[in-house]
């Protein structure tokens, strides 16, 4: 059963007044601004002991011993409440959404009385499914998720808020407004909102004492980078954010992508970004112009009923490329591909990693070569700091990744308003990924946006900021950067950073020694989120106090 409450009654009466319900919810706080609690809890909260929980992490790590012992032990048991708020889609227009509210239990100081709260945005699901409250669901998309984000923050202690998103599990909207800045950033305001009035009305031994800590992953890493934005705007900055594995300089990652490096992934990111900015308040994209001819049915493909495991059926049904984002040059007349002599721009770009061919095709491509073509255009004309025109890897050690002044191209002008390169954080900041990340690229992410704040010290005696790279394979020594932390804090975050990286570069090279180097590529930006997530409490506990 989905739910056991009038949804279509509620969701209007509480859409066409969300003032009136957020008095009617009874409650606000100052990131409250068009949303309120619409319904929660949603049937009998699922509930997990310390030795439940204990077992769980046992089982799910396994094969992670190192990782296990700095997940730690459960402090406390997690009661997980679902509930449905009122936010907006990616035109502003009213809609829904659901979330969770994991609650500590137990008799211990750390898992009752007042406790802070960590805000976690979730990673590109495909699935419509996506619910982090389906804790006790392992067929659920989101459950492993969920099991982290219980095992991690909940279980030592903090109150978690995790929504899923407008446009998934109990949502009303029918597309999701992915990687648009505003949008989604509100989305998780107005989740936290309806959290906190929902553990108010919960009347439990366990209370918000007021510290925030925003972190989350990959798309989430880019979700929770914009909240500290909108936070830091309304002039209530959180206590402390760590995003991971995020897209910080989105436009400089699309164009990495466009000049000859698609991303494992590409074919279903891709399509979300398309009909995300299609559905603009302003100036929105024609995905017709976008994708291919085959494939521009895509532009509305996800979320929907299939997930990850079910892509390979997707392909076979010929909705989906695989993994091939372009079309590649042709090599002979009449044979297929595009032709070198029409687009050479194109032609002299290369087929490079971290798919190289696999992100290729003549015949079965994602994207309009046409429309390629004219991205690239833009692209050698108002070149991004952070993606040279070459194709070539940015040096983040001598040049700031600046912005393009003025983009021509719809699709650039979109991906630049929703780059988060001209935020600066005014609260202790902390990024964690990989540099082999074949998913989210690390020089347009955790690595673009490092070169800016450092490029910003001299002026702001503020900045309070922490970049870890977990990987120290390749010759990499593993990258370690601070600023403004102050001695101990930095000396503890420091000491688990390199415990982090053993870690989690042993373990890569374990996969890629048992399972070859491809499923090690495809496992990559997964296998380095709970090491981030473990930095990411490391760094909250130095100032939940």
């Amino acid at each position: 059963m989905r739910a056991a409450y009038p949804k279509a009654l509620l969701v209007t009466l509480c859409l066409t007044a969300l003032s009136a319900c957020a008095a009617l919810a009874g409650g606000s706080h100052p990131s409250d601004t068009r949303s309120t609690l619409i319904s929660g809890p949603l049937g009998a909260p699922a509930t997990l002991s310390i030795h439940e929980l204990d077992a769980t992490l046992q089982r799910e790590f396994a094969t992670w011993p190192a990782l296990t012992t700095m997940i730690g032990a459960p402090a406390c048991g997690v009661r997980v409440y679902k509930f449905v708020y009122g936010t907006v889609g990616g035109r502003g227009e009213p809609t829904d959404a659901s979330g969770a509210l994991m609650v500590p239990t137990g008799h211990t100081a750390q898992c009752q009385g007042p406790r802070p709260i960590v805000l976690y945005t979730h990673g590109t699901a495909i699935n419509r499914a996506e619910d982090l409250s389906a804790i006790n669901d392992p067929a659920n998309p989101a459950y492993d998720t969920a099991i982290r984000i219980a095992l991690i923050f909940a279980a030592h202690g903090y109150i978690a808020v995790a929504p899923n998103y407008a446009g998934y599990d109990l949502s009303t909207l029918r597309y999701h407004p992915y990687l648009n800045r505003s949008q989604q950033s509100q989305d998780a305001l107005d989740s936290l909102t309806a959290a906190r009035q929902l553990l108010g009305r919960l009347h439990g031994s366990v209370r918000d004492d007021g510290k925030l800590f925003v972190t989350g992953y990959s798309q989430g890493g880019f979700v929770s980078m914009a909240t500290l934005r909108a936070l830091d705007h309304q002039g209530h900055p959180a206590t402390a954010g760590a995003p991971m594995s995020g897209p910080y300089a989105l436009l400089a990652m699309a164009d990495e992508i466009f000049l000859g490096h698609p991303d494992f992934g590409g074919t279903a990111y891709l399509p979300l970004v398309v009909n995300s900015y299609a559905h603009l308040e302003h100036d929105s994209i024609d995905p017709a112009q976008v994708l291919s001819r085959h494939f521009r049915a895509a532009a509305a493909l996800f979320p929907g009923k299939a997930g990850y495991r079910d892509f390979d059926q997707l392909v076979a049904a010929g909705k989906i490329p695989a993994s091939a984002v372009f079309q590649s040059v042709s090599p002979a007349a009449g044979a297929p591909g595009f032709s070198a002599t029409r687009d050479p721009a194109l032609a002299a770009l290369p087929e490079g990693a971290p798919l190289f061919q696999a992100g290729f095709s003549p015949s079965a491509y994602l994207v309009s070569t046409p429309f390629r073509a004219a991205y690239v255009a833009d692209v050698e004309a108002h070149p991004d700091g952070a993606a040279p025109s070459n194709g070539a890897a940015p040096d983040l050690s001598t040049a700031v990744p600046a912005l393009p002044a003025d983009p021509q191209l719809r699709l650039r002008k979109d991906l630049k308003a929703n780059d988060l390169r001209n935020y600066t954080p005014s609260m202790p900041l902390l990024m964690c990924g990989g540099h082999g990340d074949p998913e989210v690229f690390w020089n347009e992410g955790a690595g673009a946006m490092t070169a800016v704040l450092r490029s910003k010290i001299p002026t702001d005696p503020h900045l309070r900021f922490a970049t870890l790279d977990l990987d120290t394979s390749s010759g990499n020594g593993g990258t370690y950067v601070e600023h403004g932390l102050g001695a101990a804090r930095n000396d503890a975050l420091r000491s688990v950073a390199l415990r982090l990286q053993q870690a989690f570069t042993a373990y890569q090279h374990g996969v890629d020694a048992a399972r070859g180097p491809q499923i090690g590529m495809e496992a990559y930006h997964t296998d380095a989120a709970p090491y981030c997530m473990v930095a990411a409490r490391t760094f909250f506990a130095q100032y939940a106090h």
